[in-house]
């Protein structure tokens, strides 16, 4: 039985009110050419791109959309979710920004009636609702939510998002290039805020469920499902909910397809480094349809317009920075010799330079054996070239949450633990990635078709001696000084680290509480006292990944 069972008829009246007297496609003979292209994006925290607008970025993003639009094709954009917060713009003006650019996706500033996105877990990162509820407001597009819920102060039970919260829909059914398309959104857990329930994955079931059978009965031909989850649940949803063409999905922040039965699942590079290009046309029986990753840069130039509302609220940004904090974003406080990566794809899925020099600072200032900082701690999203500047803008980046740094005491076997979760899920840049400092280690990825697992065994690891440097095979009965940020300490069971279960209803390891830290303070503090405020870090094998196509190879 569905969850509530009145949902699918109280969608019925609210698509057939939103859409309004649908006419029927007609697909005889001599009928026109049907279909329509679905334009994805997912992730996106900088409405510049990347490289200084370089790559990615919004105006792009509506660059494409125009000259799919010129060439006499309908478009349809979607979100994957993860666009108000976190991001060096979204710290100072809440995520402001980012919807009065996405209201001008369409080249108009009225309704968008054709752009939809659904909510990332991000996107409830203020704690205060009263901020989530104004960017709502503000939206000229269709946010969807089928199985979130919120919870009025006081109130004993949680209301669905869908007709309690502005502009927000359960799912929606349009008509494109006469084709009758239907929507809907769903969103995995994030942090806990007491004016949100979320949706566990068996109710993002039901409620695909529920959205799949409602639109279907209003007469949906193609049904897409907007989702902010990890790939993994996108094709369980797949593989338990028929009746979804397509899953455009976000999270992950790197470009992803995969196929579930008849279902593909695409997500796009974040920050719209690549934007998904799907192309949906009638075919004998049914649709056929195509996708593709354009890359966003070279020949697509960002659209002129556009480009220029970004600019103004560029301007906005580091006026805001100077108020509060009296620094110019501008600014340099150290130069590179080597590039620093801050790239998600690298700080989340291999060893970077940047990743050595915060691990080394970190470890040292807590006379740790070692350190260790997971991926997405660091927001910058975006490198330093070598030879080039480290700005007041990539500390704001790097440092976007108020992270203090922490010491633990770990056996090598529990440190063997942690090193395997880390690299789990590498090839999808999760933000549980560490990059570390202190010790080196490899492992082997063994592939079986789409799915790939890590292995990592206790002689792969070597930890450093502080004494005199030499390299030590890792002791799993031996005690080690861990350095890490108190996030992690308390969070990472939301990683997937089941050792830091503090903010999950369990407990972590003791620590060594210094309240007096913070992790931008000691780094800062670092870079002060090199020679010339030279930043030298580069990379040093500290971590190995080993491809293996057949068993037994790779030893």
């Amino acid at each position: 039985m569905s969850h509530t069972a009145a949902w699918p008829q109280r969608l019925l009246l609210a698509a057939a009110l939103a859409a309004g007297a649908l006419a029927p496609c007609d697909a005889g003979a001599g009928a026109p050419a049907r279909g329509f292209t679905l334009l994805q994006i997912n992730d996106t925290y900088k409405i510049e791109g990347l490289e200084a607008g370089a790559v990615g970025g919004l105006a792009r993003v509506r660059e494409l959309r125009r000259r799919i639009e010129a060439e006499g094709r309908p478009v349809v954009v979607v979100h994957g979710g993860d666009l108000l917060f976190p991001s060096v713009m979204s710290k100072y003006l809440e995520g402001e920004a980012m919807i009065a650019v996405l209201n001008l996706l369409d080249g108009s500033p009225s309704r968008d009636e054709r752009l939809f996105a659904t909510f990332g877990n991000h996107e409830f990162d203020a704690p205060d609702f009263a901020v989530l509820r104004r960017r709502l407001e503000e939206s000229r597009f269709t946010w969807l939510a089928s199985d979130l819920r919120f919870r009025p102060p006081g109130a004993r039970t949680a209301v669905p998002f869908a007709g309690f919260l502005p502009n927000v829909e359960a799912a929606r059914l349009i008509e494109v290039g006469g084709v009758r398309l239907g929507l809907f959104g769903l969103t995995l857990e994030g942090d806990p805020r007491p004016w949100i329930d979320y949706g566990r994955f068996d109710r993002r079931v039901a409620a695909a469920r529920d959205a799949v059978a409602a639109l279907r009965a209003l007469g949906a031909e193609f049904v897409v499902a907007v989702t902010h989850q990890e790939m993994r649940d996108d094709v369980r949803l797949a593989e338990l909910v028929p009746g979804i063409d397509w899953i455009a999905g976000g999270h992950e922040h790197v470009a992803l397809e995969r196929r579930a039965g008849a279902t593909w699942i695409t997500k796009a590079d974040a920050d719209a480094k690549t934007i998904v290009r799907v192309d949906v046309d009638g075919a004998p029986g049914g649709f056929d349809a195509r996708h593709r990753f354009v890359a966003a840069s070279g020949e697509l130039a960002p659209d002129a317009e556009l480009q220029g509302e970004v600019a103004r609220w560029l301007v906005r940004l580091a006026e805001r920075v100077v108020e509060r904090t009296g620094r110019r974003l501008l600014d340099a406080v150290a130069t590179t010799e080597h590039a620093l990566e801050g790239v998600e794809p690298a700080i989340r899925g291999r060893e970077t330079a940047l990743g050595n020099f915060l691990t080394d600072v970190l470890g040292e200032r807590l006379d740790a054996d070692v350190a260790l900082i997971n991926g997405g701690a660091v927001r910058v999203n975006d490198d330093v070239p070598a030879g080039g500047a480290l700005r007041v803008y990539e500390l704001e980046g790097i440092f976007y949450y108020d992270n203090r740094p922490v010491a633990i005491e770990l056996d090598g076997a529990q440190l063997l633990a942690l090193l395997k979760i880390s690299v789990s899920e590498a090839s999808s840049a999760h933000g549980r990635f560490f990059q570390v400092s202190g010790l080196r280690f490899r492992y082997r990825v063994r592939r079986d078709g789409d799915d790939e697992r890590a292995e990592l065994d206790p002689d792969d690891v070597a930890v450093r001696e502080r004494t005199s440097g030499a390299w030590e095979p890792l002791a799993l009965d031996r005690r080690y000084v861990v350095a890490t940020l108190d996030y992690e300490w308390k969070n990472g069971c939301r990683d997937g680290y089941p050792l830091f279960s503090e903010g999950c209803g369990g407990s972590s390891p003791p620590r060594l509480e210094r309240p007096e830290l913070s992790w931008r303070g000691i780094t800062e503090e670092a870079i002060a006292r090199l020679p010339g405020r030279r930043i030298v870090a580069t990379l040093e094998g500290r971590i190995e990944r080993i491809e293996v196509s057949a068993p037994g190879d790779g030893r």
